[in-house]
């Protein structure tokens, strides 16, 4: 031998009829990948934004606006001519290689403001993503979705960045043509001082606007945050408590991006000044990790830190594991993230005891419309085995979900496992509860005759067997004395 065999050479030459489960988890590399039980495949795009570029924000050369293009998603789409069916095809085989199974997909679209370029482009960009999953090529976008309802590799979602002034109405219809599940905006702080400062060209109030819309489209709605612009402890700690204390916010998810300090940004000037100074890692870390006790049990906390090279970084966080230090400043503080990542039974390692699970409800007010979180935990180490969004929203502008309750997510947490095999969270019934659950508050309590599920393409086939019919972009089904099984 030449030097020792990597362990997706070894898994190459294992067929896969041979292939155990013992067998595949041993050698399987970066577990944390398909833990949460999906295998997220993120693609960059080379998208540039509408309005310019805000002070903070970075535009490498051959990279999409906000991006340095040496981030792991760049790379991979200049390797790729960031081609959609290229940067997937390319990703799926990856991790293959490394033992993961990537039946079930989380399809990630990133690069600068992606909806505001031409509707052309996103179209064949999204058509070329499903195509690579689905192993073949099609004429149309519709027809890609369409076919990926029963492919061997399925987008049980996918995700859109864009900016709260690019997601009214109309943005947000095309959006849903494409199969969105989850659209993540950049709202950074809530000031539209700051926002004046760097040049960010929409307001508060289009953040509240796009919240609002996107909720009552059934959609996911996850914020960048950016703690250290134009700001200091006190405020970044406010912004995370009215985050969640002002019902006209209330994501259901965050990316907490630390500002940093870029070369050939308007801010690396201010720094050079000495106008502006971000903060460094321990001070980051400290303020997040107190922010942390504001994070309400339904909000789940996606990433800490973005990934870029810290020979990039002029100035602030430069070490690459802030979310280890903000772990470790926590357990000092004596404080505890209840956030679903933290609590997801995949992430804790905790095995299935069906007796030892619970259902709880969570209530709150949100975007103008009532949220319902049912969640099924093992009460004694408060670990989460699956949870499911219910909307009672307050004026869908969609005809599909006029006199409609919305079910915007449902998941059950556990490895990624190939479709109908059975593991030891997922497919444990755990889904169908909290769905049947949420069908009789709908009707019950809350005297709805229809529900709505924003479901991935790659997820259509499930919600059928329970009785659901394909609607837009939804799952629809009636509710009714007849009809709550």
């Amino acid at each position: 031998l030449e030097g020792v065999l990597r362990n997706s050479e070894m898994l190459a030459q294992i067929p896969k009829s041979r292939r155990s489960e013992k067998i595949s988890e041993l050698l399987k590399i970066r577990k944390m990948r398909t833990l949460s039980g999906i295998a997220p495949i993120a693609v960059m795009t080379i998208s540039g934004c509408p309005h310019g570029r805000c002070t903070y924000c970075p535009r490498g050369e051959n990279a999409a606006q906000s991006y340095t293009g040496y981030e792991p998603a760049s790379l991979r789409g200049r390797q790729n001519q960031f081609d959609g069916y290229s940067q997937v095809k390319a990703r799926l085989d990856a991790l293959r290689q490394i033992g993961h199974d990537v039946e079930k997909c989380e399809l990630i679209i990133m690069g600068g403001t992606f909806n505001s370029q031409p509707r052309e482009y996103q179209r064949k960009f999204v058509k070329g993503c499903i195509d690579a999953m689905n192993r073949g090529k099609s004429e149309r976008v519709e027809e890609a979705l369409k076919g990926n309802e029963n492919a061997d590799v399925r987008a049980v979602g996918i995700t859109f960045e864009t900016r709260p002034d690019w997601a009214k109405e109309r943005q947000v219809d095309e959006l849903l043509s494409m199969g969105a599940t989850r659209v993540e905006l950049g709202v950074q702080a809530l000031s539209d001082e700051i926002y004046r400062r760097t040049k960010r060209q929409h307001t508060l109030q289009d953040v509240v606007d796009a919240t609002r819309i996107l909720k009552d489209s059934a959609l996911k709605v996850c914020y960048h945050m950016m703690p250290g612009l134009y700001s200091d402890e006190k405020a970044d700690l406010n912004y995370f408590k009215r985050l969640f204390e002002d019902e006209r916010f209330r994501p259901d998810m965050l990316k907490i991006y630390p500002c940093l300090v870029l070369e050939g940004t308007g801010l690396y000037e201010e720094w050079k000044r000495g106008e502006y100074e971000p903060y460094d890692s321990e001070t980051a870390a400290e303020i997040i990790a107190k922010a942390s006790k504001y994070i309400p049990p339904y909000v789940r906390i996606m990433r800490i830190q973005r990934d870029i090279p810290a020979n990039l970084i002029a100035a602030g966080v430069k070490h690459g594991n802030l979310r280890q230090m903000v772990k470790s400043k926590r357990k000092e503080l004596g404080i505890r993230c209840r956030c679903i990542r933290c609590r997801e039974m995949g992430l804790r390692g905790i095995g299935y005891e069906g007796q030892e699970l619970e259902l709880k409800r969570i209530d709150y007010r949100a975007s103008e419309g009532t949220e319902i979180f049912l969640s099924c935990e093992h009460q004694k180490v408060d670990a989460l085995a699956g949870f499911l969004r219910l909307r009672i929203p307050n004026r869908p502008h969609r005809a599909e979900l006029m006199d409609a309750a919305l079910i915007r997510e449902l998941h059950v947490y556990g490895r990624a496992l190939p479709i109908g095999e059975r593991g030891e969270v997922q497919h444990k019934g755990i889904g169908a509860g909290l769905l049947k659950e949420a069908e009789r508050l709908a009707h019950e309590e809350f005297d709805y005759a229809k529900i709505a599920v924003i479901s991935g393409v790659g997820v259509r086939e499930y919600y059928r067997k329970f009785g659901y019919r394909l609607e837009g972009p939804y799952m629809v089904r009636a509710l009714g004395k007849d009809n709550v099984y």
